[in-house]
């Protein structure tokens, strides 16, 4: 009769255990005294991919990345819309136009 009450403890403590959200795998071994328990693996270590490098940061939060921008700073003209701004064809510039440019390089 012993071990039906044994087997009706862990019954209850399994069910107590999924309705709480975790799973069978879970649970310690109540039955193996002599076993050692299972033992979850540790989480993935951070790497890097662009400084070759362990445990300092992931390839995301990389500081490098923040420190070279891959793209022109966004214009800071506040003019009107409507007004047509000089454009240079020679220097790829604003601010004079293509036939008052000084620039005697051809590309």
């Amino acid at each position: 009769m012993l071990k039906n009450e044994e087997l009706k403890d862990k019954l209850e403590k399994m069910a107590a255990a999924a309705l709480n959200g975790n799973n069978a795998s879970e649970l310690d071994n109540y039955d193996s005294n002599d076993k050692e328990p299972v033992k979850k693996k540790p989480p993935p270590r951070l790497f890097c991919d662009i400084c070759d490098c362990f445990d300092l940061h992931d390839t995301e939060d990389c500081p490098t990345q923040t420190q070279v921008p891959d793209s022109p700073p966004h214009t800071t003209y506040h003019g009107n819309k409507g007004e047509e701004r000089p454009y240079c064809e020679i220097c790829e510039v604003f601010g004079h136009w293509t036939d008052a440019c000084n620039d005697d390089q051809t590309f």
